[in-house]
């Protein structure tokens, strides 16, 4: 059986508000008029802290797009504001108690440089409205402190260096200049010339639906689309993992930027609430789809210094 889990239309209108620029107008129409992404079989996904010290690694050098919103300046340390997840679904879902706040992931690729997905990003404005906060993630089991943060994680948006969207998001990405150079974290190693199969195992940090850093594995690459642009997978990713990176698990290498999938969740009448959707086999259920990095390959931006 796969559990299919994805934001709904409802959800989505939600964030917009939250992020007027979410670039709703361009999605794949194959895929139900939705950024939203999935969960198949287990739910596979983990606290960033409780993973092998290679992968919490990698975690730090990604960044969650926060509104300005929805993040206080305290002078001593910042403060991330947003709902738990149970005011989004029904109750009992897994990490219901957590506050969701990020709109959109990010990754680290040069010290002052982040790669996001480029329907996260679409003009200026939303450089100039909106934080990007490192390693929004628990430290550990009842960690109540994870909502605020170090000012050596919080960074603003300078400008756009390079944005590219084409064929419904098979192209999707976004490189933006931050207002200083990161301190402490590593850009993150880019796959610019790997050659993708069905098969290879992949491993995905993101913050799915908006909540601190989850890290997803169990999932392979099912279909290189047509053009060699994109790939699609069953991983167990969600609305605010969008640019989040997808790591090629053998050799821990970015080889795609999550792009989307289709519609999870349905309306719960009995419950009155938005209960996650269940994919049987043979039920024709979107993949997750992810543009390969290897579509940067030629960005001035990111050739060696």
């Amino acid at each position: 059986m796969k559990i299919f889990i994805a934001i709904s239309c409802v959800l989505m209108f939600a964030w917009a508000k939250l992020e007027p620029a979410s670039g709703m107008e361009e999605l794949r129409t194959d895929h139900g008029g939705s950024q939203s992404r999935a969960i198949f079989g287990k739910d596979d996904r983990q606290e960033l802290f409780s993973v092998p010290d290679q992968w919490r690694e990698i975690g730090r050098s990604i960044a969650g797009k926060v509104s300005a919103d929805h993040i206080t300046d305290h002078g001593s340390y910042w403060e991330l504001h947003g709902e738990p997840l149970s005011a989004k679904e029904c109750p009992g879902n897994r990490f219901s108690d957590e506050i969701t706040v990020p709109s959109c992931t990010g990754f680290l690729v040069k010290p002052d440089l982040l790669v996001t997905a480029a329907h996260c990003i679409k003009a200026q404005d939303d450089c100039d409205n909106f934080y990007w906060v490192f390693e929004y993630a628990l430290s550990g089991a009842g960690d109540r402190n994870y909502t605020k943060a170090g000012a050596n994680r919080v960074y603003r948006c300078k400008k756009i260096v390079s944005r590219n969207y084409q064929n419904f998001g098979d192209i999707d990405y976004a490189i933006l200049q931050l207002d200083r150079a990161v301190e402490g974290r590593k850009p993150l190693r880019l796959g610019l010339d790997a050659q993708v199969n069905p098969g290879i195992e992949l491993i995905n940090i993101g913050n799915s639906n908006g909540l601190p850093l989850k890290f997803k594995d169990s999932a392979k690459i099912i279909n290189v689309r047509a053009g060699g642009q994109a790939f699609e997978s069953e991983l167990d990713t969600f609305g605010g993992d969008s640019g989040s990176p997808v790591f090629n698990a053998g050799t821990g290498e970015v080889i795609g930027i999550t792009s989307s999938a289709n519609s999870d969740h349905y309306h719960d009448g009995v419950n009155n609430c938005r209960q996650l959707k269940v994919c049987n086999p043979g039920d024709k259920c979107y993949l997750a789809v992810s543009s390969g990095i290897w579509n940067l390959k030629n960005e001035p931006a990111l050739a060696p210094n």
